[in-house]
């Protein structure tokens, strides 16, 4: 909203912070920790590690069930990763 308002016309005695005018520094308020997010990164990192487990006990002889089972072990990973960071952030 600062952004919009400071390139706004000038209205007669009012000030939007536009040229000319000093406007006070907005300080953005910290991130608030959000364990709803972790917790569905953790969900579907064990959706994905499901997957690749899945993928493992049916290939035989094929190799594209490894190719699957390997890209949703590193989605799985990468899951884990921001589900940590999600939890960690408070």
């Amino acid at each position: 909203m600062l952004y919009q308002l400071s390139y706004s016309p000038g209205l007669p005695g009012q000030s939007t912070g536009g040229a000319g005018v000093e406007s006070e520094a907005v300080s953005s308020p910290a991130r608030s920790p959000r364990p709803t997010l972790g917790a569905l990164f953790l969900l579907l990192a064990a959706v994905f590690a499901g997957g690749a487990y899945t993928a493992v006990r049916a290939s035989g002889n094929g190799a594209a069930h490894w190719i699957v089972a390997i890209a949703a072990a590193a989605i799985a990973v990468w899951f884990v990763g921001l589900c940590v960071r999600s939890f960690r952030a408070r």
